[in-house]
């Protein structure tokens, strides 16, 4: 790939993390848990406070002190709500806030009561029963 070509990804994507305005804070979902996880990888890779920043931002948002986390529905015991759970691992680790391990228990608690068929598989979300997505893995 041409020099040319990889600066400009490489704009595109630090100017994607440092424009909040491009970020729905009305939604946790599993399109954000990417974004997030993509940004975990980039700080790994290259160092960049610019993506840890953006991860812990973003999670501040959403994760509340008693370690609820804002538009999650515990109840709805959807796959797709875990996805951006890495994310909250990540802010854990990078400041070791307590609101954040209550959130990591929360989905973990998610986890354990997630209704599953009786192969073993988690089903998918409450409302498709007996339904094992494969996308579900991913989550």
């Amino acid at each position: 790939m041409k020099k040319e070509n990889i600066a400009k990804i490489e704009k595109f994507i630090g100017d994607y993390y440092k424009d909040y305005s491009k970020v729905r804070f009305n939604k946790w979902n599993y399109e954000d848990g990417c974004i997030l996880t993509a940004a975990i990888n980039m700080y790994k890779a290259t160092n960049d406070s610019l993506y840890k920043d953006f991860v812990v931002n973003y999670m501040s948002e959403y994760v509340e002190e008693d370690g609820s986390i804002r538009y999650y529905k515990y109840e709805d015991f959807n796959l797709d709500n875990i996805a951006p759970g890495r994310a909250i691992v990540f802010a854990y680790e990078q400041t070791g806030e307590e609101r954040y391990r209550k959130a990591m228990d929360l989905l973990l608690s998610q986890l354990a009561k997630q209704p599953r068929i009786p192969e073993g598989n988690f089903w998918h979300k409450k409302i498709y029963p007996n339904q094992v997505w494969l996308d579900g893995l991913f989550m």
